[in-house]
């Protein structure tokens, strides 16, 4: 049995106006904590970065001695819980000390409009979970008070120990995300090997199987719509607040859809196998923007930005991370070449992809489905590198006749 982490998200139910309006005056003092280390700690970081200060703290121990001085001189935040407020400096540590190594910037304010009001319990000495029935339970917020959440098909984890909890205002209601540490059972190998290629809006799998992303089309439209309705409204008027709460709703159905469809894929492809393999993708880079500089100007811009607008989408990462805990084993191989190989004779050569979804092996004559070819490199290269032998798995020689037939043959 493995101790893992697993996160289950629950509706927070309407509650009493004083607790609601209790919860909001949370995230904002999160809010205000963030905002107000990040300007104490602005100059600090680029007189150092200058080469003419001392480094900033990034302790979360050193900050949180500051946040007990800035929270006795602060009359309101006395009358709110301590620890949900403090463990804001935990992110914001951990951001500072991502930008004093250069991984990455400065880290930003957090604005009341663009950003959700939220906030954690970190600890289960900071909250309690009741289970009253199958369907709904009771969280206690400190200084807040009991919260009824509900969730579909109930809480899978009700008899686990619950260690954190994260609150977060999604534009409509509160949901509340709830980490629960519960013992699994290793999935043990059962030889079942499948390579799995992931594309734009589709997961193509090595067994012939298509998983298609679904249609966004009218949704998408009407975002575009709002958005551009926005842009001609008057700022803080209430025809601009009604736009932008519709907005956030149809913003909303998308981004559920999308989250139903990895967990609905990725449980299926589980299902079939104990190992996947995938491709490396670096999804950064392959959506980077193509703008370029005002001195080297990039090509092709608007169709690029498409382009990443229609991978960000099919949320690659999400995939890959899914199937890396659902399955027994995820191997990750070199993703050169999968498409413009042929599976049956090992050729490569860009002529054998003919469009985005014919392949025709120049050499061979082989024809298949570019997606599922694709698949069934990835899964031999999955296949040879557990047997280390992928140096040499596409050259047809003696040595490698026999991976050959277990590829061929499962």
């Amino acid at each position: 049995m493995l101790e893992e982490i697993r996160t289950v998200e629950f509706v927070v139910l309407p509650a009493a106006r004083a607790k609601a309006r209790k919860m909001f005056q949370m995230a904002g003092a999160c809010r205000y904590v963030w905002n107000h280390f990040r300007e104490k700690n602005l100059a600090d970081y680029q007189a150092f970065k200058n080469g003419k200060g001392q480094r900033p703290h990034t302790s979360y121990f050193s900050l949180g001695v500051e946040f007990t001085k800035l929270r006795h001189e602060t009359e309101w935040m006395l009358e709110l819980p301590a620890n949900p407020i403090k463990h804001t400096l935990k992110y914001f540590a951990d951001a500072l000390k991502g930008a004093m190594a250069g991984k990455k910037g400065f880290p930003k304010p957090r604005s009341r409009n663009r950003h959700a009001p939220s906030f954690t319990l970190p600890s289960k000495e900071n909250f309690r979970i009741k289970n009253i029935d199958k369907k709904y339970s009771l969280l206690l917020i400190p200084k807040i008070g009991w919260v009824k959440m509900t969730r579909r098909g109930g809480n899978p984890y009700k008899d686990s120990v619950p260690k954190q909890v994260v609150l977060r205002h999604d534009g409509h209601r509160w949901r509340a995300f709830v980490s629960y540490e519960v013992e699994v059972e290793k999935r043990s190998d059962d030889g079942e090997i499948l390579g799995v290629d992931m594309n734009v809006h589709q997961v193509a799998t090595s067994d012939g199987h298509f998983y298609f992303l679904p249609d966004f089309k009218k949704k998408e439209a009407r975002r575009k719509r709002y958005q551009r309705r926005m842009a001609r409204q008057v700022k803080r008027s209430n025809r601009r607040k009604d736009t932008k709460k519709k907005l956030a709703k149809v913003s909303r159905k998308i981004a559920n859809i999308r989250k139903n469809w990895v967990h609905q894929t990725t449980k299926e492809i589980s299902g079939k196998c104990g190992t996947v393999v995938v491709e490396d993708l670096k999804v950064k880079n392959m959506t980077a923007s193509a703008k370029g500089t005002v001195e080297n100007p990039g090509k092709n811009v608007r169709q690029k930005a498409g382009l990443n607008r229609a991978m960000l989408d099919t949320a690659l990462g999400e995939l890959r991370r899914n199937l890396e805990y659902k399955c027994g084993r995820l191997v990750e191989v070199n993703p050169a070449h999968t498409s413009q190989r042929c599976s049956e004779c090992g050729h490569t050569d860009k002529e054998n992809r003919k469009t985005q979804a014919r392949f025709r092996c120049v050499s061979c004559g082989y024809m298949s489905n570019a997606d599922t070819n694709a698949a069934m490199n990835i899964r031999r290269l999955g296949m040879a590198q557990l047997h280390g032998e992928e140096r040499s798995v596409f050259k047809r020689t003696p040595a490698t006749r026999e991976i050959d037939m277990r590829l061929t043959h499962g």
